[in-house]
C-alpha cells in the first residue's frame, strides 16, 4: 500500500507543470552558481600565483646579496607581503573567504591588511556578488520546497480527492508517509541531478582539482543540502495538513520562510551585540597607546635619575608589556562572547545551522577566520 501511494505521488508530481519549472529552476540555477563561483576562483587563484611569484622574486633578489650593510638597507627598503591562499572549496561555499583580506603587507615594524588586488575589479562585481551553491539551497531550494507541498494535504482536501483516499481504509500516517516521500523524492532528485552536472563541469573546466577529499566534501555538503530540503519540506507538508485551504496554507509557509530565513539570521547579531556588548576597538587602541604612553614617561623620569636600563626600567617595560596583553585577552574574550552568543541565536532558524554546516565542511566558515587571526 505504502508504494502505490508513494508511485500516485511520484506520477501527480512528475506530470505536473510545477515539477517542470522546479526542475528546469534548480537545474540552471545550481549549474549557473558553479560556473560563476568556478570562474571567480580561477581569477583569485590566478592572482594568488601571480603575487606570490613576485614576493619569491624579492627575496630570491635579498639572497643573492653578499654585502650585510646593503643587504640591511635593501630590506628597511623592502615591503614583504603575507598572502592568503584562496579555497578551493569557497566555490561551493564562499563563506567569508570573500570577505577576508587577502594579504598582511610587512614594512619595518609595521603590519597592515590590505585587499588590493581586489581594487582593479569592477566594482558591481562586488555589489552583486555570485550565488554559490549553498546559497541556491538556502534561499531558493528552500522556498521551492515549501511551494512544492503548501498544497500536499489541503489541496486534495479542498478537491474532496482526500475523503475518498481515506475510504479505503487506509491509515492516515501512511498516507502522510506516502506523500512525503513521493514528494521529497520529486524535489531531491533533481537538486542531486544538477550538484553532479555541476561537479562534473567543475572537473571538465579545470576550475578546481577534484580529489578525494573534495568530493568527500562535496558530498557531505550536499548530503546536508538534503537534509536542510527535508526539514523545509516536512514543515511545508505539517502546514498543508494544519490548515483547510491552499491560499492560507501558501501565506503561512510564506511567512515561516521569511522568518526563518531572512528575519532570524539578520536579527541574531543585533541580538548578539545586546546581549553581549564589546568595547569599541579605537577604545582599546586609546586605552593601549595610553599605557605605552604611560610607560615611556615612567621611563623618562629614570633616565633623568640616570637609572635607565636597570632592573626597574626592565620591570617598568613588562610591566606595561603584560597590561597590553591583559587589555587584548579583555577584547578577544568579549568579542568570541559575543561571536558565540549570535551564533547559538542565529542557529534557532534551520538556514542558519545549514550555513554554519557547510561553511565549516569547505572550510570557508568562522574557523577560516581564526585561522587568518592566528596566522598574521
Amino acid at each position: 500500500m505504502l508504494f502505490r501511494l508513494i508511485r500516485k505521488e511520484i506520477a501527480h508530481n512528475v506530470l505536473s507543470l510545477r515539477f517542470a519549472i522546479t526542475y528546469a529552476l534548480l537545474f540552471l540555477l545550481v549549474l549557473m552558481a558553479l560556473f560563476l563561483m568556478t570562474g571567480d576562483y580561477q581569477g583569485r587563484r590566478q592572482e594568488y600565483s601571480s603575487a606570490l611569484a613576485k614576493e619569491r622574486a624579492q627575496l630570491a633578489k635579498l639572497e643573492a646579496i653578499q654585502d650585510p650593510s646593503e643587504l640591511l638597507q635593501e630590506y628597511q627598503r623592502a615591503s614583504f607581503t603575507g598572502i592568503r591562499e584562496p579555497s578551493g572549496l569557497s566555490i561551493l561555499a564562499r563563506g567569508l573567504d570573500a570577505v577576508l583580506p587577502t594579504r598582511v603587507v610587512s614594512s619595518g615594524y609595521m603590519r597592515f591588511l590590505t585587499s588590493e588586488d581586489r581594487l582593479n575589479r569592477n566594482r558591481f562585481f562586488e555589489v552583486f556578488q555570485a550565488p554559490d551553491l549553498v546559497y541556491v539551497v538556502n534561499v531558493v531550494a528552500s522556498l521551492l520546497a515549501l511551494l512544492f507541498v503548501f498544497d500536499a494535504v489541503c489541496g486534495e482536501k479542498e478537491r474532496g480527492t482526500l475523503k475518498l483516499l481515506l475510504a479505503n481504509s487506509v491509515p492516515r500516517d501512511l498516507v502522510l508517509l506516502g506523500k512525503w516521500i513521493g514528494g521529497y523524492l520529486s524535489l531531491a532528485v533533481p537538486l542531486v541531478a544538477a550538484a553532479l552536472a555541476g561537479l562534473i563541469y567543475v572537473r571538465i573546466s579545470g576550475g578546481m582539482t577534484v580529489g578525494g577529499e573534495v568530493v568527500t566534501r562535496f558530498l557531505l555538503i550536499l548530503g546536508l543540502a538534503l537534509l536542510y530540503l527535508s526539514a523545509c519540506f516536512t514543515l511545508g507538508l505539517m502546514i498543508s495538513a494544519l490548515t483547510h485551504r491552499p491560499a492560507t496554507s501558501l501565506l503561512v509557509c510564506l511567512l515561516v520562510w521569511i522568518g526563518g530565513i531572512l528575519i532570524v539570521p539578520n536579527l541574531a547579531p543585533v541580538a548578539g551585540r545586546l546581549a553581549a556588548p564589546v568595547p569599541d576597538r579605537q577604545v582599546i587602541e586609546a586605552e593601549k597607546q595610553a599605557i605605552n604612553r604611560e610607560s615611556q614617561l615612567l621611563q623618562d623620569a629614570l633616565r633623568r635619575r640616570k637609572v635607565y636600563g636597570g632592573q626597574e626600567s626592565e620591570q617598568l617595560q613588562q610591566d606595561a608589556t603584560r597590561r597590553v596583553q591583559k587589555l587584548e585577552e579583555f577584547y578577544q574574550d568579549r568579542l568570541a562572547s559575543q561571536v558565540s552568543m549570535t551564533q547559538n541565536l542565529a542557529r534557532l532558524s534551520p538556514s542558519a545551522s545549514f550555513l554554519f554546516a557547510a561553511t565549516g565542511l569547505a572550510g570557508t566558515g568562522p574557523v577560516l577566520s581564526r585561522q587568518f587571526v592566528a596566522a598574521r
